[in-house]
């Protein structure tokens, strides 16, 4: 027998959890399903309770754990040829797994005075509406794929 998925959200909170993952604001959400805000704020809490983000977890971290768990498809690439540097790929990740700005900071090993001026350049150049966007893309390009792959040199795997 197999074992039920215990990361199950409802047809509601997919719904919601995908435009999430696509950029859209609560106030977007609403109108695009015509629900109330509270309604979208509501799927949002229950789903990151389901995909097992801590209380107060940024957009970013919840589209994270939303595409990890494949509860809902990465949107598309806006084009095609996008590289992010090491230093890039570290800030993704930092933005991916933190919510609080010292968090990210300290994991993408810049000064945390750095970290809205960073972000906000890896937003244009991956043309994301916002971090849990550019998160999204980050998936589609399968920039977390790679890094869980990749160890440094003589790192054990």
């Amino acid at each position: 027998m197999a074992t039920p998925d215990p990361f199950h959200l409802s047809k509601a909170q997919r719904s919601v959890a995908s435009l999430v993952v696509e950029g859209h604001s609560n106030a977007g959400i609403s109108a695009t399903l015509q629900r109330s805000e509270s309604t979208v704020r509501s799927h949002i809490q229950k789903g990151s309770k389901i995909v097992g983000c801590p209380s107060g977890s940024s957009r970013a971290v919840y589209a994270h754990a939303l595409l990890t768990r494949k509860q809902v498809a990465p949107p598309s690439a806006p084009r095609t040829g996008i590289h992010f540097t090491a230093r890039e790929e570290r800030l993704l990740h930092a933005l991916a797994t933190h919510s609080r700005i010292d968090g990210i900071a300290l994991a993408a090993g810049i000064h945390r005075d750095d970290v809205r001026l960073e972000t906000d350049a890896l937003r244009c150049k991956a043309r994301a509406l916002n971090n849990a966007h550019l998160v999204g893309i980050a998936h589609s390009l399968k920039i977390f794929e790679r890094a869980a792959h990749e160890a440094p040199a003589g790192a054990a795997r």
